[in-house]
């Protein structure tokens, strides 16, 4: 079942008035729920941005073997993109014990300086090449990210977008946009963009979303860009968010919409108002 992320009206009142403001909450002790509930829980309060509170619910449940909640865990503590810390490299490699691919990746990268990082690359590498044979598009781009820099890289990730993985869509998308590739017929470059940043959207890829919205924007489709951007805000997304406050609350609308197409617009807006006007 999707989660349904609930924390962005905190996000927009630091982002936009750089207040910061807080409701008391009290939540049962991590050993009080099941481990399937702490990791929920932490889960949904690292996505509400309130990692200090759901640190200790992954941490419980990635302590007692759940293995989503150990690789949730490692990414909240991450607080240097170039290096892992010491910590969070032990609960990712915890959660690639347990037979996590995602943490296999993240430990077969650059960032891993503990000195297992081949080892895992290489169990990585044969588990991907395996099911990439078998038409595993996620797998594929795994293999994409195993070989950066290197001539392999740009095939795998073009065979994971064909096979239709969404985040290799937009990654494809965007490694074209930054001018990588051959497009010897003018045009053509903008037109293979548009659709994989297309495509990717409508898996609902958040980056593919906001990719084919911009285009179609630029070209004069200010509705069908909204609605893009608005049902990202709905579901939680920042970026999205505060585009749409910045719009509706510090200019002044340039589009006219329909009257049957109001309804999510004035629920998204009737929100943002609430922020201002009604505490």
């Amino acid at each position: 079942m999707q989660k349904i992320k609930i924390g962005y009206r905190w996000l927009l009142c630091l982002c936009l008035l750089f207040v910061s403001q807080t409701q008391a909450q009290t939540f049962p002790a991590p050993n009080t729920i099941s481990v399937e509930n702490a990791y929920q829980l932490g889960d949904l309060l690292v996505d509400q941005y309130k990692i200090k509170q759901g640190q200790p619910y992954l941490k419980y449940a990635a302590d007692k073997g759940h293995v989503k909640a150990a690789l949730a865990y490692s990414r909240s503590l991450s607080t240097n993109v170039m290096v892992l810390g010491p910590q969070e490299h032990e609960y990712a490699v915890k959660a690639a014990k347990l037979g996590n691919e995602d943490a296999m990746l993240t430990l077969s990268l650059n960032r891993n300086i503990f000195g297992d990082r081949e080892e895992f690359r290489a169990k990585l590498l044969k588990i991907s090449k395996e099911k990439a044979e078998q038409g595993d598009a996620d797998a594929m781009r795994k293999l994409s990210l195993l070989f950066l820099n290197t001539s392999d890289e740009l095939d795998w990730l073009k065979k994971s977008a064909e096979y239709g993985n969404a985040k290799a869509q937009y990654e494809l998308g965007r490694s074209y946009e930054v001018g990588d590739g051959w497009f010897f017929i003018p045009g053509n470059r903008e037109k293979e963009v548009k659709r994989l940043y297309k495509a990717s959207a409508e898996q609902g890829n958040f980056r593919g979303m906001e990719g084919y919205a911009s285009i179609i924007h630029k070209e004069g489709q200010d509705e069908a860009a909204l609605d893009i951007w608005i049902k990202m805000a709905n579901t939680g997304d920042a970026g999205s968010i505060i585009f749409l406050a910045r719009k509706y609350l510090h200019s002044q609308p340039t589009t006219i919409y329909p009257e049957k197409k109001r309804s999510a617009r004035c629920c998204l807006f009737e929100n943002i108002s609430r922020l201002y006007g009604h505490r």
